[in-house]
Formats: C-alpha cells, structure tokens, sequence
C-alpha cells in the first residue's frame, strides 16, 4: 500500500461524508472514533485537495465501519452479490409496511414495461410520495410509462458483508403528471436524474400490488 489513498482525493471525501450521513454519525463523532481532530476531518470533507495520511486513512474506515478499499472506491464497478451465502440464511417475506418503510428512502430502483422489442428494465431515480413511486424522466420516452400502462418497479439493497439483503416489487399503472399543483409539490422532494439532460416528464406509479422479500442471518 502507498504512502497515500489511491484515487482522487475529492472522491474519497466525498465517500467518508457519504458513509458518515448513511451511519447517521456526526463529524464528531466519527473523528472522536478515528482518534484524530475533528476540525481536521471537517477540513478535509471540504477541501477535496487535502491530503489524508494512510493512518488516518485506515483510522476513518474502521471508525465508519467499512473497508480502506471501499472508501477508495476499489468496488464501485464490482457487481453486488458474487460472494457466497451465509451460515444461517433465513429467506422472510415483508409486510405491505415492510416494503413502504424500504421505499421511503427513495434512491435507485427499475421501471419494468413492454416495449416493441419486448421486455425493458429502466433504470431510474426515484422518490415515495403520498404511497406512490415517483420519478422523472425524458418527454420522449416509451408510451408505456407515460400513458397508463402497467409496469412493474422493483429495488434493492444488498449487504455483501452480511450475506443479507431485501428486495421490493411494485406493480401498477404509470401516468405522466400533468397538473401544475401537484408538479410543483413533486419539485420539492428533490428527484435529480443521474443521467442529467432534459428528463422533465414526470412520471408517478399508483400501486396496484406490492410484496417484497429479505434475506437475514439466523443464529
């Protein structure tokens, strides 16, 4: 291991600001855990070129509960669940309640419709509002997802340490928003397209049926 993190400084900030908001710590509180100042951790999660010492490098990631390659970025491109299965898994299917509370936090999931070519699986940013999916997307995309079609949507999340993970799907009916009350209520709640260009169609679910399923560790 070199004498500094592999990969842009600015990125490295960036992922110890992101894991720190996912663990719900406070720069104090993860500084007072790494054993370094916490001014200097302030400093560095703002200032992307400040260097950060393979000590505190390895301090940061044990007091944010990861890996020093994780927070390098080493398994941004590695596909999430080729490890093996755990000791004790225990397959769960979630309640309707379940299912909402993983949707709440919003993040990425797929759209699911039908296309000429046949079956299509989009991609999408999204958000839970007032019990359906939310997301935006081009004005020129398939009909399918703007003009009442039923599509499915489904998301995930994968512990790869814990050999855990769940998975929601949702079927129902897409429809563009139209109504300029509701499209600027749906501005507030922040759905920014990675793929960035004029995605300004939104696009809402109303949810027919929804189930979903977990994988946990018994003892």
């Amino acid at each position: 291991m070199s004498g500094q993190p592999t990969g842009h400084s600015g990125d490295l900030a960036r992922r110890i600001a992101h894991r720190r908001d996912e663990l719900g710590l406070t720069r104090e509180e993860v500084a007072r855990r790494a054993g370094m100042d916490m001014g200097y951790l302030d400093y560095f999660e703002h200032n992307p070129a400040a260097a950060l010492s393979i000590g505190t490098w390895l301090r940061l990631a044990k007091a944010l509960e990861t890996t020093p390659a994780s927070l390098a970025g080493g398994d941004v491109g590695r596909p999430p669940g080729p490890g093996r299965a755990g000791p004790h898994p225990v397959l769960e299917t979630l309640t309707q309640e379940q299912c909402e509370d993983h949707l709440v936090a919003g993040g990425v999931g797929r759209v699911v419709f039908s296309a000429e070519r046949g079956p299509v699986a989009l991609p999408v940013n999204f958000r839970f509002v007032d019990g359906r999916v939310v997301f935006r997307t081009q004005p020129t995309a398939s009909p399918a997802i703007t003009a009442g079609a039923v599509v499915s949507f489904e998301v995930d999340r994968i512990d790869e340490a814990m050999s855990e993970g769940w998975s929601v799907l949702v079927s129902g009916r897409a429809q563009r928003v139209e109504d300029r009350t509701e499209l600027g209520k749906l501005a507030l709640v922040g759905i920014e397209p990675w793929a960035g260009g004029q995605r300004e169609a939104v696009i809402r679910i109303e949810i027919d049926e929804i189930s979903g399923r977990a994988i946990r560790q018994g003892r």
